[in-house]
């Protein structure tokens, strides 16, 4: 079971940076056509940096990095569609 666990988590760290670099453009997309599957990214990322957590792994420091950014741009997406809806109800 543990060999498992290990096998998941070297293929999660190497599919982590093609998923950050896709997610700034498809959440982007996203806002434009008004859809609503980033969360179901969000919440991968954040499963997998708890069983990060929970398994010790070493490059927890990595995921993290690229949450935090992740959020940073989510943030950016919402307050754009926040002052949008703003301007909708002057």
């Amino acid at each position: 079971m543990v060999e498992f666990g290990n096998t998941l988590t070297e293929w999660g760290l190497k599919i982590i940076p093609y998923s950050f670099l896709v997610y700034f453009p498809v959440r982007w997309l996203e806002y434009k056509w008004e859809l609503g599957y980033s969360l179901i990214v969000k919440s991968l990322w954040y499963c997998a940096l708890g069983f990060m957590y929970l398994s010790s792994a070493v490059k927890i420091n990595l995921v993290v990095t690229f949450i935090c950014f992740i959020e940073s741009w989510d943030l950016l997406i919402k307050q754009i569609e926040l002052n949008k809806k703003r301007e909708f109800n002057k």
